[in-house]
């Protein structure tokens, strides 16, 4: 071999050793950020401060979930469709008036983001429970697949609430975020009639828009259409699961039940037009709460008193 050979071999090989370098590093964040476990998932009382805004956010919090834990909530458990075992925190009340099923976020957990509610809603007389989704804190599983099968864990976690506390008892849906997708994908279903409203926070639309809205910060569109390419190759090989598979727009579709929809006005995570979407497309009985100057999913904290007038005037609590 010449030695101009080897240098022309030399000359391709960086280029293509980059590009093939530049893939499987894209592969391997999207597959430790999207779907392996990581910090927040492998603890279930781990929490960042930074997420709740202020010190004296972090500090309530902190105070809300001592108390909860304080209440030796049961743990109670489903199995899902697919073989994973999934827990939940179950707090009754006193001659309870109803019951909350109150669905976190995506890297996230119960307590780190309804702590504070979950206090509220016992103190006003209603069960709480706070289930840990799928690869989540003390469910099993390894992916999370954004609200697609998380929707089935949702219907067969109403399911166990009516088995404990009757399928009279007035059920009351609320999630966060991931979780709040999760809830608007779940009403795709045909679901029990004691459920009374549904409590939507700081939603996306579909898996593929709120990570192609992610992934274009500061990137051009090849190459987040290559990421999204790659990490739906992934999804469908891995996790079997597709990210234009199901939307919040066919969970609402035949939706009869109220909404009550919250979002902050600077989300810089979760775009507010993806909330007013869901608003728009939703045809039931709804509101729209906006908090004003309100980051990501900490509506609850920037403004609790009207987050809880809202929720005792929209969903009729007593």
């Amino acid at each position: 071999m010449t030695k101009q050979t080897k240098s022309l071999i030399k000359q391709i090989s960086i280029p293509v050793g980059i590009f093939f370098g530049l893939i499987i590093g894209f592969t391997l964040v999207i597959y430790y950020v999207l779907f392996k476990p990581n910090f927040m998932r492998g603890s279930h009382t781990a929490m960042d401060a930074n997420h709740f805004l202020t010190k004296e956010n972090e500090e309530k919090n902190k105070a809300d979930t001592e108390w909860f834990y304080s209440q030796n909530p049961e743990e109670i458990t489903v199995d899902s469709f697919d073989g994973l075992k999934l827990l939940a925190y179950n707090l009754p009340a006193e001659n309870a008036k109803g019951t909350w099923l109150l669905v976190h976020g995506h890297q996230s957990g119960p307590l780190r983001e309804f702590a504070g509610l979950a206090k509220f809603f016992h103190e006003i007389g209603y069960n709480v429970v706070l289930p840990y989704q799928r690869a989540h804190g003390k469910s099993e599983g390894t992916y999370i697949t954004f609200g697609i099968k998380e929707r089935y864990d949702m219907r067969d976690w109403i399911l166990k609430i009516n088995e404990i506390y009757g399928d009279k008892s007035p059920l009351y849906l609320e999630g966060i975020s991931m979780g709040c997708a999760t809830v608007l994908m779940t009403l795709g279903f045909d679901l029990p009639s004691n459920i009374r409203a549904v409590v939507a926070d700081c939603g996306y639309t579909s898996p593929y828009e709120i990570m192609w809205k992610v992934a274009r910060k500061d990137k051009n569109v090849p190459m987040v259409r290559l990421i999204l390419g790659v990490g739906n190759l992934m999804a469908n090989a891995l996790a079997d699961f597709d990210f234009n598979e199901y939307d919040t727009f066919k969970g609402l579709r035949y939706n009869k039940l109220p909404v009550l929809f919250i979002h902050g006005t600077e989300d810089a995570f979760v775009p507010i037009e993806m909330t007013i979407a869901n608003f728009q497309y939703c045809t039931s009985e709804k509101q729209l709460f906006l908090v004003e100057h309100c980051p990501h999913a900490i509506a609850y904290f920037i403004d609790e008193e009207g987050y809880h007038k809202n929720l005792i005037e929209f969903c009729g609590l007593k």
